[in-house]
């Protein structure tokens, strides 16, 4: 494993991205991000005392492609996993790529394939207290239990369980892993909106299924939707 640190850093995810060289296992670590984003180019706010870091997955020849569109589940189940480990709180797995503690989000996830390689980049609030602009929306561990954390344990705590669960993964274990995300699903039961390129809808969440899309039940429906088409309503 090769580990490149920097004290500010555009972001992880383009060091990685645009590095000729990469390989699986590398990983970049950042104690301030300038340009964090998460899915759709959301920004995500970047404050010292988070664990901001990207690493690399070769892409698996044996393993279909469209199976990798699990990937960002697979990951957020193993960020759970490790930090329940940490601290043994009721986090929530918001589908598709964030966590959630005290209905408020604590870590967000990214995941970019580029060549034969997928960038994971994850943020994770840790011993942030500044959370600026997000306050009303995000949380800390730090906020949440009033201790502070080693950052270079937290993040190899993560690396090293994710590499362990797409093991798992790889071993035809999906199901046993699906059953665990769907017993901490933040959208389950909850009423949202979903927003494709031609209308909206209104439904309510339930299972993530097995090939990774999200139930919805919109009336006497139940339709399926994928990664991307939907948002949860306001209140």
């Amino acid at each position: 494993m090769r580990i490149y640190k920097f004290d500010e850093i555009d972001s992880t995810n383009k060091f990685l991205r645009e590095k000729s060289d990469v390989i699986e296992g590398d990983l970049a670590i950042a104690k301030v991000q300038t340009l964090g984003r998460g899915r759709r180019g959301n920004k995500w706010v970047s404050t010292e005392g988070a664990a901001l870091f990207s690493f690399v997955l070769k892409h698996d020849i044996e393993i279909p492609e469209e199976e990798y569109m699990k990937l960002p589940l697979l990951i957020g189940y193993s960020l759970l996993y490790s930090l329940k480990k940490i601290e043994n709180l009721d986090y929530k797995f918001k589908w598709t790529n964030d966590l959630y503690l005290d209905e408020k989000k604590i870590s967000g996830i990214l995941v970019e394939k580029i060549r034969d390689n997928y960038i994971i980049g994850i943020g994770l609030n840790i011993n942030n207290l500044n959370l600026e602009e997000a306050k009303s929306i995000a949380i800390s561990l730090r906020e949440k239990t009033s201790k502070t954390y080693d950052l270079e344990k937290v993040i190899a705590t993560v690396v090293e369980d994710f590499y362990n669960n797409f093991q798992e993964f790889k071993k035809g274990k999906w199901k046993e892993i699906l059953e665990k995300i769907n017993k901490v699903n933040y959208l389950y039961g909850k009423r949202i909106n979903i927003v494709t390129f031609d209308k909206e809808e209104s439904g309510i969440a339930g299972d993530i299924l097995e090939d990774g899309m999200l139930e919805v039940f919109i009336g006497d429906e139940i339709k399926k939707y994928n990664i991307g088409s939907i948002h949860i309503s306001k209140k």
